[in-house]
Parts: C-alpha cells; structure tokens; sequence
C-alpha cells in the first residue's frame, strides 16, 4: 500500500487481498470530485479498479490536470446535467461495463433516484442498507455498523434484511461467524422500547436458525456490546456480548452517529458500502477523505459477484 494512502494495518492487510481480485469497472458519477478521484487512482494502483468517468469531461479533466490525478486508461462518458450523469452511470452497472456504482459531486438523492428505478435502476427485490466498516485504535478487529445512510426508521422485517446484508459484508471481509449486536437502550427487553422488543425477536429468530453461521444477540447497550469488562460488570454472557462485530442501530440517526462518533472522537478509519442492489453502491460523506473512499471501493469490490 502507497505512503501516499495511509490507511491501519487491517485496513492495509484487507486492500492486500482485495488487490489480487483483479480489477472490475467502477462508475464515478458527476466525476468531478477530487477526493473520489485520488481514490479511484489509489485503487487502480492497488489493482481492483478501471475508472469510467461521468459526466462534464471539460470539468473532470480539469480537476484531474490542476491535481496531478494520472489514470492508465480512463473512459470517459458524457454527461451534462447530473441527472443524465445518474442515468448513464447506473446503465454501465446495469449493462455489466462496470461492476460498481460510485457518487461523485452529484446528490445522494439524485443518484439513489436513478438506481432505484423500476425500469431502468439496480432493484433486486432486496432491502438497501448501508454498513461502515471502521478501524477503531485499540481494538484487533473491524466493528461494523448499520444502517446509518439508507433506511430512517427500519421495522422489525427490514431489520431481518439489514441484519441478512450486514452478514454478507462481513463474510466477503473475513469474518466467517459475524456477533451482531442489537442495540437498545439496555439488555432488558421492554415494551416501551420498539428496539429492546425487535432485538429480542432477532435474537429469538438467531436461536431458532434465521441467520445461519452468525451470533445475534439484544437487546444490548453499546458498551456491554463492545467491551468484556461491561459485560461481566453487568452480567450479560453469550457470544457477542463484549465481542460484537457489528452494532445493528435502531434508526438511521444512531447508526450515523455512532459510525461518526467513531470516526471523530476515537479517530477510526472508516469505509462504507451500500447493499441490496444488483450492484454494490459507494455513497459517501461529502466530508470524507479518498482513503475513506478508497477503502469503501475495496469494501465493494469484494461483493462483486
């Protein structure tokens, strides 16, 4: 891995693998982002990437002349709004020329728009969701996270989907027998908590077989999930508690939060992908940096089925 693209040394080992997959057509929408950029560079240069650049290519060829941004061999396809950028880019996933779907300087609402369409978009019958994937100091292993982009207010049968998709990434990443937290307010269930009452049901429906080859176990406060010595203060055993691998959120505003949180008062390196899709989709915070972005592409590439 570049010195010109720190990253943590699970984060560097997990870019090392993805490398020898070989590379897969990504399509940059509204390509005229820096970061997005020097992210789809560092990826071609690890391996597992061609650039197809949508949109204005006046505008994309600026940025990459003012920044110094080399391709071997870029395609450029032309776009002048971002809605035809959102509409062609989703054709190439579509059509197979690229295996991944990526925003660039375009909204995230226009880009969803567009793969979501029933005629023409990247439907699957599946639920979307997000799952940030962070290395956090101090601890040997990724914590996953979801969903904190896609769905607002998940009910208890997107939460079984979510939970489905959350275990794909993780198997693809390395995790052979993911241990999903389901967070609530605390390990009691109770009725006045919608999530303590899903969490129980997920752990229930774990018990009984509905997620072959991972632990689910709530409901779970945050720090019984993540730290040993929580759960033994509090009494809470099994096979997640103090070791989850991935914190199930309640809502969209927790699963951000607590991916942010991460990220800006513990300093972890994050990458994120959207899945559900016929492809894997990389959505990513106008305020991330290209390693963020770099190793949400390395996060996608491993979906590519």
């Amino acid at each position: 891995m570049s010195e010109r693209y720190p990253v943590g040394p699970l984060f560097r080992s997990f870019l090392g693998r993805v490398g020898a997959l070989g590379p897969v057509g990504v399509s940059l929408v509204e390509a005229f982002d820096e970061e997005a950029l020097q992210a789809l560079k560092a990826a071609e240069e690890e391996g597992f990437l061609v650039p197809y650049l949508v949109g204005d290519p006046d505008r994309v060829r600026k940025v990459i002349l003012d920044k110094g941004i080399s391709f071997r061999n870029p395609t450029f396809v032309e776009a002048r709004t971002p809605e035809e950028s959102a509409r062609l880019g989703v054709g190439l996933v579509r059509d197979r020329r690229c295996a991944i779907l990526m925003k660039g300087k375009v909204a995230t609402a226009t880009l969803l728009r567009a793969a979501l369409d029933k005629e023409t978009g990247l439907r699957a019958g599946q639920v979307l969701s997000h799952v940030a994937c962070l290395e956090v100091p101090g601890y040997d292993r990724f914590i996953f996270v979801t969903d904190g982009g896609v769905v607002l207010q998940p009910d208890l049968e997107k939460k079984i989907e979510i939970v489905k998709n959350a275990i794909e990434v993780c198997l693809v990443m390395g995790v052979e027998h993911p241990r999903i937290a389901v967070l609530a307010p605390s390990e009691v269930p109770s009725l006045d908590s919608e999530s303590s009452v899903h969490a129980a049901i997920l752990s229930k429906m774990a018990d009984r077989g509905a997620f072959p080859g991972a632990f689910v176990d709530g409901p779970m406060a945050l720090d019984v999930a993540v730290s040993p010595e929580s759960a033994k203060i509090k009494g809470v055993g099994g096979e997640v508690a103090g070791r989850a691998d991935v914190l199930l959120a309640p809502d969209v505003v927790a699963g951000n939060s607590v991916a942010k949180s991460m990220q800006y008062f513990a300093h972890a390196i994050m990458g994120g992908v959207i899945v559900g899709a016929l492809a894997p989709i990389v959505v990513i915070s106008r305020a991330d940096t290209h390693v963020v972005k770099l190793n949400s592409l390395a996060m996608a590439r491993c979906l590519v089925r």
